[in-house]
């Protein structure tokens, strides 16, 4: 047994052949050819498996497979490759544990996206932060419009209840896919025409900055956790129950004055927020009560 396991596994190397060739020349079935392969001779099994996972690891590297992407099934692979399941799914395994790939029972594996590091500790937008990690970043305005401010927003933006505000709901995308929704409130008195100044291709600092001469001195986040809702799941194109930060932000002039108020829901697998601390940076933690 062992000696037809050599000869099948020279025969498939030698000549490229498929398990369904390397089945006929020797007479035997498809799987016994596998057993063979994965029971006598399992260093050449173990080779095996690691041959796959370099050349789809390398496919992934390589974007020959994207993030989101859906890996062909376990039968296609095995297929592709002249390996029994058995290898391929050690294969796939060991690309999962390296957090290549994720599989999602009942649906597949997929490739993962390679989540960026956003530091919390500068007072930049979404668009400046992942431009400056290499990635395309716009924004699609789904709401825009006036509100009164009630009380919670009039707190936070110092300002008397019943002011008017503009409020901007925005979804902001990483290259071809969702990352974030944004929700801006600023007060509509001090920064006038601002719901038609902002646009797709514009970041909001860069709309402070060059239509109203302002840049945030700093600003106060509280970042929360929650899972995906149907809703927000729709939108941002992740599972229902899948983890989202929540993330509070007030930004402040240099007169201690805020600029705005923001509520921004981010997709967890997409991004690792970085903090910095040194001897000035202030961090509370709020324990939330039942």
């Amino acid at each position: 047994m062992e000696e037809r396991a050599c000869q099948l596994a020279l025969y498939l190397i030698e000549n490229r052949a498929t398990v369904r060739a390397a089945a006929g020349k020797f007479g035997v079935s498809k799987s016994t050819v596998h057993k063979d392969l994965s029971e006598r001779l399992p260093a050449y099994n173990r080779a095996l498996y690691l041959q796959v996972k370099a050349d789809i690891k390398n496919r992934i590297l390589s974007k020959q497979y994207m993030p989101g992407d859906k890996l062909p099934t376990e039968n296609e692979l095995s297929d592709q490759y002249n390996v029994s399941k058995i290898t391929i799914r050690k294969a796939i395994q060991n690309l999962s544990d390296e957090g290549y790939v994720n599989k999602v029972q009942g649906k597949g594996t997929f490739i993962n996206f390679k989540k960026d590091k956003l530091y919390l500790n500068k007072t930049s937008g979404f668009k400046e932060s992942l431009s400056s990690l290499g990635h395309a970043s716009r924004h699609d305005i789904i709401q825009a419009s006036f509100l009164n401010a009630d009380e919670d927003i009039a707190e936070k933006l110092m300002i008397p209840m019943g002011t008017k505000v503009v409020y901007i709901e925005r979804l902001v995308w990483q290259d071809n896919e969702p990352i974030a929704i944004d929700k801006i409130y600023i007060e509509d008195a001090r920064f006038p025409d601002f719901i038609t100044t902002l646009s797709k291709d514009r970041s909001f600092y860069q709309v402070m900055d060059e239509c109203y001469h302002i840049r945030p001195n700093h600003s106060v986040l509280e970042i929360d956790g929650k899972a995906a809702q149907s809703h927000s799941a729709d939108t941002l194109k992740c599972n229902v129950g899948d983890p989202l930060f929540s993330i509070h932000k007030i930004s402040y002039d240099q007169d201690g004055k805020p600029i705005h108020y923001s509520l921004t829901t981010v997709r967890c697998d997409r991004v690792t927020y970085v903090v910095s601390t040194n001897d000035s940076t202030v961090m509370d933690e709020k324990i939330k009560s039942n």
